[in-house]
């Protein structure tokens, strides 16, 4: 009967994996209600209306994919140091189902978003306000009301500048497609399908496309490819929650580093952590209306959105705290590579946080197949046109 308790509780890194993969997690989609349009025009309608969202699970069978993988105890083909961070993702996994079904419940959102994400802390609060002021002295960011953004492209010059990235970067089989399921002027990347989804009827600027590809491919796409060639499928895809303030950093660090950080872009995400700070006891309308004396309308009501997600009655408190790891990891990348340039390289080994670069140094996981140098990108986006 021991025996038989130990091989339950002990699983090979195939096996994991597979039913890692088998886990359906889109909290994204779960989170988006589904009378956002209806709701967003009531509260405009209105001076005290606060929006009652609806939203819809996807069809899933997590509950008998979690049940085999909370047994598991041990991975018995790997180091000890890999089994220890996949069963520590089993964990999170778990966590991150319960969070997509504590979708309407807005006591467990917020407690759940906490512990999965933290919260602003005073010092990261302080340095947001001081942001909002319009000191920026610490950051590299260009103005964006006198910025050349350069000519405004449309799909097929798009296509042809992702093409030529691809071809670049060893992406081989990576392909953009046109797409009338997403925002309009907007482009998706699916790390899964291993394509850049665009709207047919896209309009952007040199300036920003060039923003996009560093950002998405630059960081993401690259660090999901890394990863994949690690051998441990986990390293190519979304995995603990401390990889996420190292994935977005990263890539923001990436448009500071390449001229393409705006002032504007930092409001936007400064405010978010501005929001969260002080809108756990506020309603949707109460923080929107404090929003107010920084943004415009709808970027207050996007920003109010953004934290309130996830909700059901925004009448009453509650916060969905994820969107803190962009400028909480922004702010971390910045001192770890101010103080040890060499983590940067390490870094693209996968989607893995600041810990685990010391497996890279020791060769439990591969260097890095293709970290591009800011000549590189320079000499990439010259081929592009762009």
């Amino acid at each position: 009967m021991g025996i038989l308790n130990k091989a339950r509780k002990g699983m090979n890194l195939q096996e994991v994996s597979s039913l890692l993969n088998d886990l359906r997690l889109p909290i994204a989609m779960v989170y988006t209600p589904i009378n956002l349009k209806s709701e967003k025009k009531k509260f405009f309608d209105s001076d005290t209306y606060n929006p009652y969202f609806q939203y819809k699970i996807v069809k899933n069978n997590n509950d008998a994919v979690l049940k085999k993988l909370l047994h598991v105890e041990e991975i018995i083909d790997v180091d000890p140091r890999i089994s220890d961070f996949y069963i520590q993702l089993i964990s999170s996994k778990k966590e991150a189902n319960d969070l997509m079904y504590a979708v309407g419940n807005n006591e467990l959102v917020t407690d759940i978003s906490y512990n999965r994400y933290g919260k602003p802390s005073p010092i990261l609060f302080r340095n947001a306000c001081r942001v909002l002021r319009g000191r920026m002295s610490g950051y590299d960011v260009k103005k964006s009301k006198t910025l050349e953004k350069g000519k405004i492209l449309g799909y097929k010059r798009i296509e042809e500048a992702f093409r030529i990235v691809f071809d670049e970067l060893g992406l081989d089989d990576w392909r953009i497609e046109e797409s009338k399921n997403i925002s309009k002027n907007s482009i998706k990347v699916g790390i899964k399908s291993k394509r850049v989804f665009v709207d047919p009827n896209i309009e952007r600027t040199q300036f920003k496309l060039r923003k996009t590809i560093i950002h998405e491919v630059g960081t993401h796409v690259l660090r999901a490819t890394n990863g994949e060639k690690t051998g441990f499928d986990a390293l190519s895809k979304a995995n603990l929650p401390s990889y996420l303030d190292v994935e977005e950093g990263l890539a923001t660090w990436n448009e500071q580093n390449l001229g393409l950080l705006t002032d504007r872009w930092l409001v936007k995400k400064a405010v978010l952590t501005y929001a969260l700070y002080i809108g756990e006891d506020m309603s949707f309308r109460e923080l929107y209306n404090a929003l107010l004396g920084i943004l415009p309308k709808y970027g207050a009501f996007s920003t109010t959105y953004r934290v309130k997600k996830g909700l059901r009655d925004t009448a009453y408190g509650g916060l969905y705290t994820k969107d803190i790891t962009y400028f909480r990891g922004f702010r971390k990348v910045m001192r770890k590579l101010e103080k040890d340039p060499s983590l940067y390289e390490l870094l693209y080994a996968g989607k893995i946080d600041f810990k685990q670069t010391e497996w890279v140094r020791e060769g439990l996981i591969k260097k890095p197949y293709q970290v591009p140098s800011k000549e590189k990108w320079q000499e990439i986006f010259k081929k592009a046109g762009i």
